[in-house]
């Protein structure tokens, strides 16, 4: 009996790449003693294909074998997943159609000295988006003797999103203290102002009074009736009122600016019961810049119950869609002139456990072939530099993740996009 005690112990890993070896093998064996297969053999290669992707299953993300060609000679259901395409259907494919820059990463992996080198760079996904990934590119010798090239790469597009999303808070952080000492310095000389616009307001009505009596007090030809026919006292008496009414309007509307920017300027780490009507007309109030130069905005907000959020991020997702919907209108204004809508509304849903927000506009509307793709991170239809791709995803993903709601876009007749928010109603925050 032959003595099997010399037998080498393969560990778990060496095990694994000595299955690959044997099943990429066979498979190869059999793809190349019958062209032509019937239905069961198609079906044996299948699974047998399927049993080699699936050793590598368990690698977080891409894994690609690449000959010295350049051409994909196997890959793992993962791969597959991240480029948008069954992982069967990779095999035979130049990887420069995948990894635009493939040539020069594996010549930067024969020059290294240890055979391999990590990168962060770009995969093309079947319908043309770009998946960011973190690649380690390794340079082997299979049981052939032949040159291979072994790629492992891991999805990076979480993790940027995750980095943009830190960056934004921190964008805000910044905006807020900023927002913070304006409202300080501008609050203290806009009471000064209200205040003595009060004054002038009460000392006016004397002074009109005194006018009229004096108009028909005066001597004919005299020198007071000649100095009020210079002052035109009915000129006065109808715009002074006006104008000071005016004025009073003016600081009234610097003030809400100043209460939306101390309000930014304190975001809430935890939830408190929010009135949602207050923070639309907030952010109505800071994006009223790019609105007023496009759009009427029409508000229609039923009576809702408190809503448990944090007034930051609700703020923050409004300002967004209003300033979307701005920028929309402008765009089909290019197109087809005319005057702009945005209509903002508030009402309970279904059995009253959820509240809706809408922003609905009439701009240029989502072509249809982007329409599935409108969330996507880094997606964008805007000119290079106009925006990073990344507003309404990160919108949604404060809607969904921090306040388990939804937040959902559908199309307007005639054009436009309406944009939903669902947030729950709290039994404690009614």
């Amino acid at each position: 009996m032959a003595d099997l005690s010399a037998a080498p112990v393969l560990s778990e890993d060496e095990h694994a790449q000595a299955l690959l070896q044997q099943q990429v093998a066979l498979f190869e064996h059999a793809l190349a003693a019958q062209p032509e297969q019937d239905a069961q053999q198609t079906q044996a290669l299948n699974q047998a294909y399927a049993r080699i992707s699936g050793l590598r299953s368990p690698v977080p993300g891409l894994w690609l074998v690449v000959d010295a060609r350049q051409q994909v000679r196997h890959a793992n259901e993962q791969a597959g997943r991240l480029l948008g395409i069954q992982c069967r259907a990779l095999p035979g494919r130049p990887l420069a159609e995948l990894l635009p820059d493939a040539a020069e990463l594996l010549r930067q992996v024969e020059a290294h000295s240890d055979g391999a080198i990590n990168v962060e760079t770009r995969f093309r996904h079947y319908d043309g988006e770009w998946v960011p990934v973190l690649l380690s590119m390794a340079l082997e010798q299979n049981s052939d003797g032949k040159t291979e090239y072994v790629l492992v790469g891991i999805d990076l597009r979480e993790r940027r999103q995750m980095e943009l999303q830190l960056r934004q808070a921190q964008k805000l952080e910044a905006m807020g203290s900023l927002a913070a000492g304006m409202a300080h310095e501008i609050n203290t000389p806009l009471q000064f102002l209200s205040d003595n616009l009060g004054f002038i307001d009460d000392s006016c009505g004397e002074l009109l009074t005194v006018l009229a009596l004096a108009c028909r007090e005066a001597v004919p030809n005299g020198a007071l009736a000649q100095a009020l026919a210079r002052l035109d006292g009915d000129f006065m008496q109808a715009q002074l009122p006006q104008a000071l009414r005016r004025s009073h309007d003016g600081v009234r509307r610097v003030r809400d600016i100043v209460n939306s920017l101390r309000s930014f300027a304190h975001p809430g780490e935890v939830a408190v019961p929010e009135d949602l009507a207050q923070l639309m007309d907030q952010a109505v109030t800071m994006t009223a810049h790019d609105l007023r130069q496009v759009a009427e905005v029409v508000q229609v907000l039923e009576s809702v119950p408190l809503v448990r959020c944090r007034r930051d991020l609700i703020l923050q997702v409004l300002i967004n869609l209003l300033t979307n919907a701005a920028h929309a209108i402008a765009e089909r204004q290019r197109q087809r002139p005319g005057q702009g809508h945005v209509t903002l509304s508030l009402r309970l849903h279904g059995d009253g456990q959820q509240v809706r927000l809408s922003v609905s506009d009439d701009g240029c509307g989502i072509d249809e072939a982007i329409r599935h793709r409108v969330f996507d991170p880094f997606f964008t239809t805007k000119a290079v530099g106009q925006g990073t791709g990344q507003g309404l995803a990160i919108s949604r993903s404060l809607i969904v993740e921090q306040h388990g709601g939804a937040l959902w876009w559908e199309p307007v007749a005639d054009g436009g996009t309406t944009f939903v928010i669902e947030l729950p109603v709290s039994e404690d925050a009614s």
